[in-house]
């Protein structure tokens, strides 16, 4: 009788062993795995096929080829690359790492495109029933995977809700210690190994897509070109869902496994931090143009310096995020949007800049005129057969432009000459793309041209130099930086050089060549004519008038309180008698 209680014993402490092992391997494993949903993939509806291949042969083949293959004649003119839909490797999904789509994710990414790609929205062109059916006929593209569901199961993830109370659509008011916190995620876990030290996709330039591509991290301060942000930019929901999942065919991994739903949630309100609030254009799905850049009159001469003062200022927009405490500056960056141009030469191809920022000054003092152009680019050419490049272009003639028609935008034409003001560089030798981030930056070796266009075919160096310098030049994890100054005096009697007067609206419009990419000639971004003005000074009422009028008021409001009171006491007192 003891053995048997001795081995009932025994085995209810095996038990209690095991039960414990058992409760600790789960309190280990992170939460995600109680916010998920096995299901059996979305089989293929056969009645949707037929009006989804017609669909698929007017509006995606040119891009994703007659097999799906990615493959399509416009494929290599794209950066990134069009989806090769044949191993059922789908970018933006509910779903977990390497596991197909629901169909719910495919009609997303149809009807909301995926931003800063080439792949359009096509909810504003196609009907539901189209985006439904040509998701059912892709899904027939797929070979090495199977839709039945008799070989897949699919993980659902799950991520909640955003725990913050925000005001949308620029989901502002997130607590400044769970962006704090997500910080602390971002380093721990090592993500700016790809995505740079500043978010900036600057971190390896060394990446390849499953099918042996070129790919690049993406650039969390351009968050309007995030690929599954659902044409909702701001939303840090879009970030937790792809930190959950992955992306598909790149090297973008899951981190459901490492990081938990909650610290998920901090890490997005970090990343959502980093990219300045502007108000974005419906139809492009990217902030709305600056069309007019103002020069602030400076008192005295102009810093040179990118980090005094007057060149600080915020990258939001004023009307969407009010100034930090204690900012006493009066400037704004400018958005300027760039595109490649498509109108001779090489076309169609995508550049790796698609924007500007712009900053100017002048100086009365110093008869000049600054203006700081900044632009996002992960790494630099170290090729001095392909140099890195930016330009400024103004009309060659501003006398000849009031009440008259714009130049030409690409060099002007041969009755409405440009003037071009044209900065190459290369960084200095202790650059690497492969280097680690470098704390103050890097160098430029700069070389500033001045060229005066009559047609893309007529484009010349000019013989006078009108006074055009860079005066300050960097590199800084991912982000350019030059300072042009120029000289608002000519010494050109003829005055081919561009005049810059004050208090006109000038057109302006701006180059930029990607050496890095092998960009040279019209292979370039580009921007359309805005406007600059060289701000006059603030007249001197403007400057003693404001006090003077807010002593007067407070003085009047004073007066009215003293008033008062006596009218009340002398109608108490006559009360009293």
């Amino acid at each position: 009788m003891n053995e048997e209680n001795m081995m009932s014993n025994s085995k209810k402490i095996v038990r209690h062993w095991l039960a414990a092992a058992v409760v600790l391997a789960v309190l280990s494993v992170p939460s995600i795995l109680f916010a998920q949903d096995y299901r059996k993939p979305d089989p293929v509806q056969q009645d949707k096929l037929e009006l989804g291949k017609k669909v698929y042969f007017k509006r995606c083949v040119w891009c994703h080829g007659v097999e799906g293959g990615g493959d399509g004649p416009s494929a290599d003119r794209l950066f990134t690359r069009p989806r090769n839909f044949i191993q059922g490797t789908f970018k933006i999904r509910t779903t977990d790492s390497g596991e197909l789509p629901l169909d719910q994710n495919l009609i997303d990414t149809v009807k909301n495109g995926l931003p800063g790609s080439a792949m359009p929205p096509w909810g504003e062109v196609l009907s539901t029933e189209e985006i439904t059916s040509v998701v059912q006929f892709v899904k027939t593209l797929v070979q090495d995977r199977d839709f039945s569901g008799d070989f897949e199961e699919l993980a659902v993830q799950d991520v909640g809700t955003m725990p913050w109370s925000v005001k949308e659509p620029f989901y502002m008011g997130i607590p400044q210690e769970a962006i704090d916190a997500g910080k602390e995620i971002f380093q721990k876990n090592k993500c700016w190994e790809c995505h740079g030290g500043e978010g900036r996709g600057d971190g390896n330039p060394t990446m390849k897509d499953d099918w042996g591509f070129p790919i690049v991290a993406a650039d969390w301060t351009q968050c309007w070109n995030f690929r599954g942000n659902r044409r909702d930019p701001y939303n840090p929901l879009h970030i937790v869902n792809t930190v959950s999942t992955g992306l598909n065919g790149t090297p973008m991994p899951n981190f459901k496994d490492q990081i938990t739903v909650e610290d998920r949630w901090k890490l997005a309100a970090f990343v959502n931090s980093l990219c300045p609030r502007k108000k974005i254009d419906s139809l492009t799905n990217k902030p709305v143009n600056d069309f007019l850049i103002g020069s602030k009159y400076t008192e005295g001469p102009v810093s040179t310096d990118f980090n005094d003062p007057m060149w600080q200022a915020p990258e939001h927009d004023s009307r969407i995020v009010k100034r930090p405490e204690g900012y006493e500056g009066d400037q704004n960056w400018h958005y300027i949007a760039l595109a490649g141009q498509i109108t001779r030469g090489q076309r169609n191809f995508d550049p790796k800049v698609d924007n500007l920022w712009v900053m100017s000054r002048w100086s009365k003092e110093e008869d000049a005129v600054y203006y700081v152009v900044e632009y996002h680019q992960r790494f630099l050419s170290t090729n001095p057969e392909y140099p890195e490049g930016v330009a400024i272009q103004w009309p060659g003639q501003l006398e000849d432009l009031y009440g008259a028609e714009k130049p030409y935008f690409i060099y002007g034409d041969s009755k409405k000459p440009v003037d071009i003001w044209k900065a190459t560089f290369l960084p200095k030798d202790d650059y690497s793309s492969t280097n680690a981030p470098k704390p103050e930056g890097y160098e430029l070796d700069v070389n500033v041209t001045e060229l005066v266009g009559h047609g893309f075919d007529d484009v010349k160096t000019k013989e006078t130099i009108g006074g055009v310098e860079v005066v300050n030049s960097t590199f800084h994890q991912g982000r350019v930086k030059i300072m042009f100054k120029r000289s608002l005096k000519t010494e050109n009697p003829d005055r081919t050089d561009v005049q810059i007067p004050t208090k006109s609206f000038i057109p302006i419009s701006f180059m930029q060549w990607a050496g890095i990419d092998k960009e040279h000639d019209e292979h370039m971004a580009i921007s359309t004519w805005a406007y600059t003005i060289l701000e006059p000074p603030l007249p001197a009422e403007r400057i003693w008038l404001p006090p003077v009028m807010a002593a007067v008021f407070f003085g009047f409001q004073l007066w009215l309180v003293r008033m008062t009171k006596r009218t009340r006491q002398m109608h108490e007192e006559g009360k009293a008698n």
